[in-house]
């Protein structure tokens, strides 16, 4: 089996509530500094609910295809109504289901998006408990491997990821997930030696890193890359992200006068417009301005579009829309230093 990306991680079903009579507080006692609180046994009116397919790898699965990549993502499902929907909208989306594994004593994974005007709160359920369970098959051949955010017992699936990625030559994205960010970048020197494009939020990228003192964004790029990655990401939310290949850093700006609708896969849509751009522009991992410039742009052009919609999906673009976008936002530059 060939393909020319392999998803691997989770699939969710999504319920977003907007609650109607909820507020956001000034409070100490979160790290954040703000909190919503209600009363025990209240009953909380909705003014919306959606219902929605998600998960890192599903989400990135749909956002290659519909950019004309031929996808396939490994993932383990229930037998359930939650995996019904997800493998309608995987097949719909033209995704290969044919490394899905169907486990009929697991639940689905299944998460509430809590959200409000000021932000989100996502209560998940994750029904794979091991996920050593994600074993990669032999006879799977792909240019490019996305590893999205996982849970925990990850030993077997990275010694899978770094024999393939040495054995065939072929590129691996990984984005980190809370688990691994909090376990550390010294933990993952093997995988990270492997990676050729690592994707991290600017906080993930400090608490990954562990330094003694807040460090520059130009700082933590040049930390990671020291680690093995070919090319590090770092996004900054409204600030746009920043890049650096052991060369010269790159700094792309967000685009203007945006309407944030819901971040909820901000990070994955971001990783799809950049890992496609570098594969349809054929990066060899070495230093490319030209490849890395425009792979940043189609990452902060595809994700602008995703959060003015509900859910991951809805807002991913395909190929021509991407090519229009930018076409019509010439104030979307990438500086390089």
């Amino acid at each position: 089996m060939r393909y020319d990306i392999v998803t691997i991680g989770d699939a969710f079903e999504d319920v977003f509530v907007f609650p109607s009579d909820l507020h956001v507080k000034r409070d100490k006692n979160f790290s954040g500094g703000y909190g919503v609180s209600f009363e025990l046994g209240e009953k909380i009116p909705l003014k919306e609910v959606s219902y929605d397919v998600g998960g890192s790898a599903c989400n990135a699965s749909i956002g290659f295809c519909r950019i004309g990549l031929d996808a396939s993502l490994i993932t383990i499902i229930g037998q359930d109504t939650p995996a019904e929907k997800i493998s309608a909208r995987l097949s719909s989306e033209s995704v290969d289901l044919s490394n899905i594994k169907v486990d009929k004593k697991m639940k689905t994974n299944f998460s509430t998006i809590f959200s409000l005007p000021e932000g989100r709160t996502i209560f998940t359920y994750h029904g794979l408990k091991d996920y050593n369970q994600l074993r990669i098959k032999k006879n799977i051949h792909s240019k490019w491997f996305f590893l999205a955010p996982i849970g925990d017992g990850t030993e077997e699936l990275e010694k899978d990821l770094i024999a393939k990625v040495s054995e065939e030559n072929s590129f691996l994205a990984w984005n980190p997930g809370s688990l691994q960010i909090k376990k550390g970048a010294s933990r993952f020197r093997n995988l990270l030696k492997n990676t050729s494009v690592l994707f991290l939020n600017r906080e993930e990228a400090l608490k990954f890193i562990d330094y003694p003192v807040r460090p520059s964004e130009e700082e933590m790029l040049k930390k990671l890359f020291s680690l093995g990655p070919k090319l590090v990401v770092i996004t900054n939310g409204d600030k746009g992200a920043k890049a650096y290949d052991g060369k010269s850093i790159y700094h792309a700006n967000s685009l203007e006068n945006l309407k944030m609708v819901d971040a909820t896969g901000a990070g994955d849509s971001f990783a799809v417009g950049v890992i496609s751009n570098l594969f349809l522009c054929d990066w060899s991992k070495e230093p490319d301005p030209e490849c890395i410039s425009g792979a940043l742009k189609w990452g902060i052009v595809n994700s602008s579009s995703v959060i003015g919609h509900v859910g991951a999906q809805k807002g991913l673009l395909n190929k021509s829309q991407i090519e229009k976008e930018l076409a019509g936002n010439p104030r979307l530059k990438v500086e390089i230093d």
